[in-house]
């Protein structure tokens, strides 16, 4: 009943216009109060939920996000995919599929995935005859399934709060991200053959050159990112201050499109952004006592073994209602409220935390593209001046598609623990 009292609350207070992180700490605030614990006591549990080492590396790979944002990195990544893949059947559709996550690799945000590529390929797509809420669907929902790709902030909200190696979350989510983008062609593909959408242009082996030349530059900083954490030079917080280093260089010797004058916008982007999910967190401290001191996780998992203690019908059923919440609640504060509440169970029936993080990164994204919340289904709308109700006729296939995966995930561990384990262990 706690939980329900919890998201209930939480829900009721965002649904009338609160912040999420006002919303999550005045719900924590009454469960304190009726538990007895000094009022004052308050801000030494928000500091203590946001005082952790691994933390930092949100503020650094948000401010490496924006210099790539501000440089107009973008226009080159989507040069550098319509080389390799925009000869194809529907091929403005892959292009997008490519570059959200090539440029989730530079910022490990869906919403400045979104914003920064949304107005430039939504245009474009209808210029070339798309309809207009396949385009937005499309980039809508690769922007969101991007955050399983590092340098994401969502894995490291997790790894911190299950106390898991970030570098492990890392890896674990390339597979399945790799696997979802794939899915997202094949559902691409299916809808221009479908459609006889037409081929806009061929493949040109003489175009690859000059599109990697361009885009070469912005590409290092996923792969010195990745190698850098994987060949045991720096931790995954260590390489956040080296991305934004390695941002800062390329853009002031290769693209030289940012001054100085441009400085104080980055870093004024980056507090913004920082700020919304550094509240978030802190708050997040004063539910997290409550729960390990009613120890609520524990008696939840206790009543759901003694339900049933099998496996996949346990994991069936918290991934259908992780996806039921993250339609009301969006990621990182549902993975704030429920990871230390869902956790003991998927540990009781011997899941790898790693996993359940990849599994729960997987339910965000089917949240934030269905209503009522649906945040990035929302943005995406804005952009491409659509309603939600036109969107939806698209965007349901593209859910639908990511469920899929999440399932086959969730029943399969190999998918999220073998990259790990093939290079760390």
């Amino acid at each position: 009943m706690t939980v329900l009292f919890i998201v209930g609350t939480m829900l009721a207070l965002v649904l009338t216009g609160m912040p999420i992180a006002l919303a999550l700490g005045a719900t924590g605030l009454v469960l304190v109060y009726f538990a007895g614990l000094p009022l004052q006591a308050v801000p030494q549990l928000m500091y203590n939920s946001a005082n952790a080492y691994a933390l930092t590396a949100i503020p650094l790979f948000m401010l490496m996000g924006a210099i790539v944002e501000r440089a107009g990195m973008g226009k080159h990544m989507i040069d550098f995919a319509s080389s390799l893949v925009g000869w194809m059947r529907g091929g403005l559709a892959h292009v997008n599929t490519v570059v959200s996550f090539l440029f989730a690799g530079m910022n490990g945000s869906s919403g400045a995935d979104v914003a920064s590529m949304g107005p430039i390929l939504i245009p474009e797509m209808k210029r070339k005859g798309y309809p207009v809420n396949f385009a937005a669907a499309i980039t809508s929902s690769t922007s969101d399934a991007a955050i399983l790709i590092p340098p994401s902030i969502t894995l490291i909200v997790y790894g911190v709060l299950a106390n898991v190696s970030i570098t492990r979350m890392f890896l674990a989510g390339i597979v399945p991200g790799i696997v979802l983008m794939l899915a997202y062609m094949a559902l691409s593909h299916f809808f221009a053959v479908k459609h006889q959408w037409p081929v806009h242009e061929t493949f040109d082996v003489k175009r690859v050159g000059p599109a990697t030349r361009r885009a070469g530059p912005a590409l290092l900083i996923p792969l010195i990112i990745m190698g850098g954490i994987l060949g045991g030079i720096f931790t995954a917080t260590e390489a956040a201050a080296v991305a934004v280093f390695t941002a800062t260089l390329i853009v002031l010797v290769f693209y030289r499109n940012v001054s100085l004058g441009d400085a104080y916008e980055i870093l004024l982007v980056t507090a913004k952004r920082t700020g919304m999910v550094m509240m978030i967190v802190a708050a997040s401290g004063i539910l997290a006592w409550y729960l390990s001191n009613r120890q609520i996780p524990q008696q939840m998992a206790v009543s759901l073994l003694e339900f049933t203690d099998n496996y996949y019908a346990i994991t069936l059923i918290v991934s259908a209602f992780l996806i039921m919440l993250g339609t009301m609640i969006n990621g990182v504060p549902a993975m704030i409220i429920l990871v230390p509440v869902l956790l003991p169970i998927m540990t009781a029936i011997e899941m790898d935390p790693i996993h359940f993080g990849i599994i729960f990164a997987l339910a965000t994204t089917v949240g934030s593209q269905t209503p009522p919340v649906a945040s990035t289904m929302l943005l995406t709308c804005a952009i491409a001046g659509i309603s939600i109700s036109e969107m939806w006729k698209m965007n349901r296939w593209f859910i639908l598609v990511n469920v899929i995966v999440m399932l086959l995930v969730a029943m399969i561990p190999v998918f999220s623990l073998w990259l790990p384990a093939a290079i760390l262990d």
